[in-house]
């Protein structure tokens, strides 16, 4: 029988093309790993070996602070990472880095709209 965690997936050339697209238009390596079933690990191997760049980790300045600005309007850390396509520890390093402070976790109180 099989081992299932190390079994391969072969990607076809025209696969592997359309998965450096996908990561050079921005795609999440989270999103880009399901879509071809690779290992999220494996995606910079492919990248690089295409001839492309590999994305450095991290938020830029503005994507830094449009992530605490986003936060501190109200939405949620995995609202925010949602709406950026970014992780949520990322949006959470981002509002720290810029110097907010984060909110207690758990249910937010509702607005009274009567």
């Amino acid at each position: 029988m099989k081992n299932p965690a190390k079994s391969q997936t072969r990607l076809t050339p025209e696969r592997r093309a359309a998965l450096v697209f996908d990561y050079e238009a921005g795609m999440p390596v989270k999103a880009i790993s399901a879509n071809y079933g690779v290992h999220r690990s494996t995606i910079p191997a492919l990248v690089r070996r295409a001839g492309a760049e590999v994305r450095v980790a991290g938020l830029d300045a503005e994507e830094r602070a449009r992530a605490s600005a986003l936060y501190g309007s109200g939405m949620t850390l995995v609202q925010v990472a949602r709406h950026m396509g970014i992780g949520d520890e990322a949006v959470r390093q981002a509002v720290l880095d810029e110097g907010g402070q984060l909110r207690a976790r758990g249910r937010r109180p509702r607005k009274n709209t009567h």
